[in-house]
């Protein structure tokens, strides 16, 4: 039987559950619009193809028509809600309730971890912060050297996690530092992530444009007309750069002391206007 905590798409989940059913003798279009309610022997079919969504009720109607259990029903509403938002909060706040099942937790426990790990600037500083030669991995230790500051649970928090997943290891001398160590998160849970990231960072440059002296700090920006030619230029010379600054970073040799956020960003301040003649 597909386990429903195992999905992050309702429409795969119910294609597998009925695939399971009808090669078990279990299933058919018929007995299920019996026992849900709907009226169209077409609804169901339509759903899991992508052609029609579930509203209120007909999430309840499949509910009932596959026998989900109470919990599973309302694991199915957050699911069917999720994949069906099309706002990045809704997506994000669906995903969090999701997470808060402890059978999901137990069967996809890498995936919320990295959605953790991804979602929150302070792991990846926290993993930069190892590279430091005076690090100390003592939360409070950590708490004093982080800005702005990170409550002490979630600095915990964060350590276990980051050792857990093996981005932290010990080195030759007993040491926690940073491994190489890469992600394998599924599409849904990195791009909700992702934007979550990108939205703290964010907030962090507007903190630092406030509170940190110009000198350490730089803040520059251009505002100026393109082609869409040559906005794709300026994304390929943005990537390129950030590779080629990451790399002639790493081969520096000197005392690492502070950990920085480099920022690369652009967008558009215009939107495209369909002229009806």
């Amino acid at each position: 039987m597909a386990n429903i905590y195992d999905y992050l798409d309702y429409r795969r989940f119910l294609k597998d559950r009925v695939d399971v059913l009808r090669e078990g003798g279990q299933f058919s279009y018929r007995n299920f619009n019996r026992k849900s309610g709907f009226r169209s022997s077409g609804t169901l079919k339509l759903v899991m193809d992508g052609k029609r969504n579930l509203a209120q009720e007909g999430i309840y109607r499949v509910s009932k028509g596959l026998k989900l259990t109470p919990a599973e029903s309302k694991f199915f509403t957050h699911l069917v809600q999720m994949t069906q938002a099309t706002t990045h909060e809704e997506k994000d706040f669906h995903f969090r309730q999701l997470s808060a099942f402890r059978p999901f937790r137990k069967a996809r426990e890498l995936t919320a971890l990295q959605y953790d790990i991804l979602s929150h600037w302070y792991y990846a500083a926290l993993l930069e912060l190892s590279r430091l030669d005076d690090f100390r991995e003592e939360p409070e230790w950590i708490y004093r050297r982080l800005q702005p500051k990170v409550a002490l649970n979630e600095i915990r928090r964060a350590l276990t996690e980051l050792t857990e997943l093996k981005f932290l290891v010990r080195n030759g001398e007993g040491r926690l530092t940073r491994s190489d160590q890469t992600f394998a998160t599924p599409d849904e849970v990195k791009s909700l992530s992702l934007v979550n990231f990108h939205r703290e960072i964010c907030d962090l440059a507007k903190k630092a444009l406030e509170e940190i002296r110009f000198d350490h700090r730089e803040f520059s920006s251009l505002t100026i007309a393109v082609t869409p030619d040559g906005f794709r230029k300026i994304k390929t010379r943005l990537q390129e750069f950030k590779r080629e600054l990451d790399a002639y970073l790493e081969e520096e040799t000197g005392k690492r002391t502070e950990v920085v956020q480099v920022n690369l960003q652009v967008f558009p301040l215009t939107k495209e206007i369909n002229h009806v003649v």
